[in-house]
């Protein structure tokens, strides 16, 4: 039988805190995206600060380029991450849609 060897790179402990920052800020401007997202869909805030919401969108995915290049992940994890952000941002936009269109069937 012979066995496959997977050779793996070794992540530079210098690489270590850029990852660990980017990551938590993946989650922190993520959350800032649907936060105003959110807000400015049930009128807490007005319609000009959704720029802002999408600001942080590409933060969001930006942070995801960094962490992903600094931890060297391969092809397949790549387009995972690539797909996590393209889910981040269809995510609100769906859930306002269907809650839209909840109440449109309902109230109507």
């Amino acid at each position: 039988m012979i066995e496959e060897v997977v050779m793996r790179q070794d992540i530079p402990l210098d690489d270590f805190l850029p990852i660990f920052v980017s990551s938590a800020l993946v989650m922190v401007f993520g959350g800032f995206y649907v936060g105003i997202y959110t807000a400015v869909k049930v009128n807490l805030l007005k319609k000009w600060t959704m720029p802002i919401a999408y600001i942080f969108w590409m933060l969001t995915a930006y942070c995801l380029y960094i962490m992903g290049s600094l931890m060297m992940v391969g092809e397949f994890t790549a387009k995972a991450l690539v797909v996590a952000g393209i889910g981040l941002f269809l995510l609100p936009h769906a859930v306002y849609y269907m809650q839209h269109q909840v109440h449109e069937e309902n109230e109507h």
